[in-house]
């Protein structure tokens, strides 16, 4: 990626003739007060006046800096951000739509979850799957008859692995996936944007502005799940948790705006633009490979007066300690305007920032990843890692393990290192005494009732030699299994050699490598495959 040149001008014709007429007047009163001497001040001042109104910075006005730098306008991070409620309307679904709305201005969210437990492959650098978000299917949705749309923004929240205080391995498993962009947990939103003034012909053939908005996301969903991209319009209660997974972790009242970075309670937020040029798949890619804290993508689709579509990228970093550089060589640091970079990666109504955008062209084909590529299963005949993601978004997924316990043990730790909370319920429970941290909870046949404790992550379950019913708020449950059970689960892996496993899911199966070296050496056991 190649940064744009910093120092720019905004040269339009009513900021031209605003800074000529102010300039000219500087001019006049100075003469007129201060005689010669007065007129050469007025010369200077309207000089500066003329720099801070029409040069720019990385995009924006000198005097926007200016003013963002003396604390105003607010970030307004603490703000609800619009009502937000669930309506009906003839024909539309049962549960109803969830709708937020500023004045003329209104939203829906659709969240695109993608085939679950689909596979992807690292490979030189990059990851190759076949969960892609097509641009060009969206900017089709622009335009849906009478009903123009202000815009559709994608927005795309993951973060590669968990902390080191989730659980210890979770650098080791990072340092196994290396620079390639391999996230263990992502959420995907489209968040629709509607004007009712602007949109006003369209409404008039409508229930309501309601009406028209669900109607617009219900079509986006619909087309996306038919090009086996399953996807769903959120209620106000899924909204208000798309919210809290956008703003990973970001608590709006310690929010600290500065010139670099922002800072908040839980450390510090960078965010940066994409130059127009560099816009393509493998940008779109590339910008999940740093190992941060979290990673927030936002890609703004906008239709032109003349029916053209235009696209800009976004996207912002969540670190532990601020970042002397961007994280990636040719990122557009929105200096002094961080606090815009993280509003432009949420869903609410109103115009969003604007971001540096490029024509998109008819004949592009630029996709996104929107899934989870989930945990490192093994490894090809030819030595690329193969990731399956164990979750399914709209329910609760079972994985069945046959095999050696190392196995079973390296689900378990690589579950936790991308982000699961792991609770090990086992008649042994004294064997996965290595492999417990805060991420990973063992306790006994008797320890697991049938609910599971409040937690701001996904719960996944191992059951180690007990039979007992998944709690309803399992995300994912991981049982062990003998040799020719006949396992139906969403996905099985079956060990059949010290050295290789094969993997079963609805839509494929797969013979692999797998290297248990690591998980033996822990729980202290001999390359054996027994269940």
């Amino acid at each position: 990626m190649t940064p744009a040149f910093p120092l720019g001008v905004g040269a339009s014709w009513l900021r031209l003739v605003a800074v000529f007429v102010t300039g000219v007047g500087c001019v006049f009163t100075g003469a007129g007060v201060g005689g010669r001497a007065g007129w050469w001040s007025g010369i200077g001042v309207a000089g500066l006046i003329a720099v801070a109104a029409l040069v720019r910075w990385r995009g924006a006005g000198l005097l926007d800096l200016g003013w963002a730098a003396l604390g105003w306008p607010h970030h307004g991070l603490d703000e609800q951000g619009g009502e937000l409620g669930d309506y009906s309307r003839t024909f539309g679904p049962a549960q109803g739509v969830g709708i937020r709305g500023v004045g003329a201005d209104a939203v829906a969210v659709v969240a695109v979850d993608g085939p679950p437990h689909s596979p992807s492959v690292l490979d030189y650098g990059r990851v190759e799957s076949l969960v892609k978000l097509p641009l060009a299917a969206l900017a089709k949705g622009l335009q849906q008859c009478d009903v123009r749309l202000d815009g559709v923004d994608i927005l795309s929240s993951g973060s590669r692995r968990a902390p080191q205080s989730h659980h210890p391995y979770s650098p080791v498993y990072s340092s196994e996936v290396g620079d390639h962009p391999a996230v263990g947990q992502r959420r995907t939103y489209l968040v629709v944007r509607f004007n009712a003034v602007r949109g006003a012909a369209a409404v008039l053939w409508r229930e309501s502005v309601a009406a028209t908005v669900s109607a617009a996301a219900e079509w986006l969903a619909a087309e996306l799940t038919n090009m086996r991209l399953p996807a769903r319009v959120l209620t106000a209660e899924q909204i208000r948790d798309a919210d809290a997974v956008l703003l990973a972790g970001i608590e709006a009242s310690s929010v600290r705006p500065g010139w670099g970075r922002l800072r908040h309670s839980g450390g510090y937020v960078h965010t940066y633009w994409v130059s127009p040029g560099d816009i393509c798949t493998a940008t779109l890619d590339r910008l999940w490979a740093p190992d941060t804290d979290a990673t927030v993508v936002s890609v703004q689709l906008r239709r032109t007066d003349n029916g053209e579509t235009t696209v800009g990228v976004m996207v912002r970093y969540h670190t532990g300690a601020p970042l002397a550089a961007p994280p990636l060589t040719g990122l557009n640091p929105l200096s002094g305007r961080h606090d815009v970079g993280l509003l432009a990666g949420l869903a609410r109504p109103g115009p969003a920032p604007k971001v540096p955008c490029r024509v998109l062209g008819a004949e592009e084909t630029i996709t996104m990843p929107v899934a989870a590529t989930g945990i490192i299963i093994g490894s090809t005949t030819t030595g690329h890692p193969l990731l399956v993601d164990l979750a399914d978004p709209t329910a609760g997924s079972l994985v069945t393990v046959c095999g050696e316990f190392a196995l079973t043990v390296q689900v378990a730790l690589r579950a936790a290192a991308t982000g699961y909370q792991v609770l090990v319920c086992s008649g042994q429970p004294q064997r996965w005494r290595e492999a417990t941290a805060a991420g990973l909870q063992v306790v006994g046949p008797g320890g697991l009732g049938v609910s599971l404790p409040p937690s701001r992550l996904a719960w996944l379950v191992v059951y180690d030699g007990v039979d007992a019913p998944t709690p309803a708020a399992a995300a994912v449950t991981v049982r062990r299994v003998g040799p020719g059970a006949g396992s139906t689960a969403d996905v099985h892996i079956e060990q059949d050699s010290p050295a290789t496993a094969v993997i079963r899911t609805w839509a494929f199966q797969y013979r692999l490598r797998i290297d248990l070296s690591y998980e033996r050496r822990l729980i202290g056991t001999k390359s054996r495959h027994a269940a």
